[in-house]
């Protein structure tokens, strides 16, 4: 009686556009069709997703894949708010003994429901219905180290297996997913609208512009912006996607840098800890006061954290209570869920995060979404930055004005021309992807070629190098596709192994050596 009582309580009614999604889903519940959930931010995924799975549930069991852990404490309550014990939640944060409970639950078919990060595809969930995968474009579901998968090709082989709907959502596809579409691989579904239909303002500020007037961290736009929502009692969200405090530490003298001796990378301050790390292997060192070459003690401190952002906003606006979320903040067991519950109960009135920050969060009272450094994702050697960088601006844009309160947003950085950031500002997935399937087309990426990276390492450099020229050479005779390499990684030492690559480029699926 409980459980009815909340789901009653809960229920909202669906625009046409969700209803339209429902209906198109639940037609084909007994059969594997992909669909992509083209959705714009505060289109009402979420609530999509709960109203298929309402109906699903009657007879079999649904996976949904969230693409990390700080997502999950605000997309949980919502699920537990309206199927109450009927979910299991696996994730990293769990202690083994948490993980063993949930696994049992639902390997002995006590629940309907598992939601998850990427791990969760494997559950052993009986008669499964249906796989969701929110904010599929996430690289998050991916494994980067062994054993190597996607989670996004299990949850397609799952459902194929047991002949179910696979729903991949997210306001930002990535570029193959959306050509999946494009191209009858997978079957698009829009979400064209906001539930509340308020449209976010969206300004871009250059900062070589600001900066000639002397405002180096935040535009006077900005500046104002967040001294009026202080004024009106809303709470802003500041994104700027570098933990720590300083991001170099340097001598202007004879030009040192200090830097990790394991990787050979310029070490990041954190303040707190006073303590110079490296955000690679987790090296760590006190802060140096002296230039160990010539004995400057006049170091200087260049760019700019999470950490020394927060030092600022407390420090110019006597108004704010800030809070700050990044890997440094969240590593103890439910940080994550404190935080949020925290901001959402408004005793803090500034949320300064990295992109954990970015998408999937709903606060009612978040009227302005300020990013720092828009720009610098594009600075990635990457075929993707452009790509990400919209993906990143677009899904943070979103958290502003989710409720009848106007939201804005104001994006600073360089380059504010570039298309991917103009892109993001209109929210114009679909222009976006026309501008970059024009690059990927003339430079050969994905999706119009494949690729296969060869990843060499070792801890001995003159090894590597001749290895990877002998692999080269047997690559080169033998194949007829595009091969680049050998050369260094973008990272090329961590830890002390270097690492070098090789990439194939190829049209075909096939045996190409």
């Amino acid at each position: 009686l409980q459980e009815e009582t909340v789901l009653k309580t809960n229920k909202i009614k669906l625009s046409q556009e969700q209803q339209n999604v429902v209906d198109e889903v639940l037609k084909t519940k007994n059969k594997f069709v992909p669909y992509l959930l083209h959705g714009v931010t505060g289109s009402g995924k979420t609530e999509v997703y709960m109203t298929i799975i309402e109906d699903i549930i009657k007879s079999k069991n649904v996976i949904v894949l969230v693409p990390e852990i700080s997502l999950t404490p605000q997309f949980i309550e919502k699920f537990q708010n309206r199927f109450g014990n009927k979910i299991a939640i696996l994730h990293s944060a769990l202690s083994d003994g948490e993980r063993y409970d949930e696994w049992r639950k639902i390997n002995k078919n006590k629940v309907n429901i598992v939601i998850g990060a990427r791990s969760a595809v494997f559950a052993p969930v009986k008669n499964l219905g249906l796989v969701i995968i929110d904010e599929e474009h996430s690289q998050t579901y991916k494994q980067e180290n062994y054993p190597y998968y996607d989670a996004k090709d299990i949850a397609i082989y799952r459902a194929r297996t047991h002949n179910c709907p696979l729903v991949l959502g997210s306001a930002t596809p990535s570029i193959e997913s959306y050509t999946r579409a494009k191209t009858n691989i997978y079957e698009l579904l829009e979400m064209k609208n906001r539930v509340n239909n308020n449209l976010r303002a969206v300004s871009l500020v250059d900062m070589k512009e600001e900066f000639k007037k002397g405002n180096t961290i935040l535009s006077k736009k900005l500046y104002d912006n967040i001294n009026e929502c202080l004024d009106k009692e809303e709470q802003v969200i500041l994104l700027l996607n570098r933990r720590g405090y300083n991001t170099v530490v340097t001598c202007p003298n004879c030009g040192f840098t200090h830097k990790c001796p394991k990787c050979d990378i310029p070490l990041t301050y954190h303040k707190k800890t006073n303590k110079m790390i490296c955000h690679y292997c987790n090296y760590q060192t006190y802060k140096i006061n002296k230039c160990p070459n010539c004995n400057n003690d006049k170091l200087s401190d260049l760019g700019m954290g999470t950490e020394k952002l927060q030092e600022y906003i407390t420090k110019i606006f006597p108004k704010a209570k800030v809070i700050r979320m990044d890997i440094d903040t969240t590593r103890t067991k439910n940080a994550h869920e404190k935080i949020f519950n925290d901001f959402k109960d408004e005793k803090y009135n500034i949320l300064i995060g990295t992109q954990m920050i970015a998408k999937g969060l709903d606060f009612p009272k978040v009227t302005l979404v300020g990013v720092l450094n828009g720009d610098a994702s594009l600075n990635i050697p990457d075929f993707r930055s452009g790509e990400r960088t919209f993906q990143l601006l677009n899904q943070v844009s979103g958290r502003a004005g989710r409720s009848s309160l106007k939201g804005k947003v104001v994006i600073q950085g360089f380059n504010v021309d570039n298309y991917s950031i103009i892109k993001a500002s209109n929210n114009d997935y679909v222009g976006f992807y026309e501008e970059e399937m024009k690059i990927r087309k003339k430079l050969l990426y994905p999706p119009f070629y494949n690729l296969v990276l060869i990843r060499m390492q070792s801890n001995d450099f003159e090894l590597l190098n001749n290895e990877a020229d002998k692999i080269n050479s047997y690559i080169r005779n033998n194949t007829s596709e595009i091969v680049l390499g050998p050369t260094t990684s973008s990272m090329p030492k961590i830890n002390n192994i270097y690492y070098m690559n090789i990439i194939i480029k190829y049209k075909k699926t096939q045996n190409i050596l």
